[in-house]
């Protein structure tokens, strides 16, 4: 289904009975990212998964976005679908829009789940400013031998960068990146689960024992031996945690 949300088609999808409970995809992902966890959850929950502007059908940003205007849209998404306070979980990117709407919008909310969420800047390696020189420097030579795309592909994979491939939203990656959203962790007072992957390398575990401290009434959960997609790692424990929680 489609709604026009900021004068702009935001694709949904949903299913299920119970309390509300909206789901927001990492970067690069999509509704279908979660639909190995549904069968688990849509007897508990109304279930509202979200193709984010720019991801799976809806349409692309018309400007470059920053998260406050990713949270605009959930935020107006809330409201035209007269949804009363739904639990928000977000995943990656969509954990660092659901921390920045709890922050700034708490009564919108019932409860919090941040599951592996971006949005603490890492303090800045002294090798990375040199990566990106170089993976720039390298785009304006001949492609001779796929030696560039090679040589642009290692910098920006030692950066565990998605630049390289993120087309016409690289503007908006640039601007997401840019944010700390460490300030707003202290603002949340919503009841917040915070599920991360043990050996997750995209948001390391530290960040979430971050938040953990810094989100006053939250629950640390960490799950041992997976990376940077619980739900699709071990969906069974995930969706016991969301039910437990919620």
């Amino acid at each position: 289904m489609y709604i026009a949300v900021n004068n702009q088609n935001v694709y949904f999808q949903k299913v299920g009975t119970g309390p509300d409970l909206i789901m927001l995809h990492g970067w690069g992902q999509d509704v279908s990212s979660f639909w190995g966890v549904l069968d688990g959850l849509k007897t508990d929950f109304t279930i509202w998964l979200i193709d984010l502007p720019g991801f799976g059908r809806s349409d692309l940003p018309q400007k470059p976005f920053t998260v406050s205007n990713y949270v605009s849209v959930i935020n107006s998404f809330i409201e035209e679908n007269k949804i009363k306070k739904p639990i928000l979980l977000g995943h990656s990117l969509g954990g660092r829009i659901a921390l920045k709407l709890a922050a700034h919008y708490p009564e919108t909310i019932d409860k919090l789940i941040l599951e592996d969420a971006a949005g603490i800047k890492p303090k800045q390696d002294s090798l990375k400013p040199i990566f990106y020189l170089l993976a720039k420097i390298f785009k304006v030579f001949p492609d001779i031998f796929k030696l560039k795309t090679r040589l642009r592909h290692y910098f920006y994979s030692s950066l565990e960068s998605d630049y390289l491939t993120a087309g016409e939203m690289k503007e908006t990656l640039t601007k997401i990146l840019a944010e700390d959203l460490t300030p707003d962790l202290s603002k949340i007072k919503t009841e917040t689960l915070i599920l991360w992957g043990e050996k997750d390398r995209a948001v390391p575990l530290k960040d979430g024992k971050k938040m953990y401290q810094l989100i006053a009434n939250s629950r640390l959960e960490v799950i041992d031996e997976i990376g940077h997609f619980p739900h699709l790692e071990k969906p069974n424990l995930f969706i016991h945690y969301v039910k437990d929680f919620a």
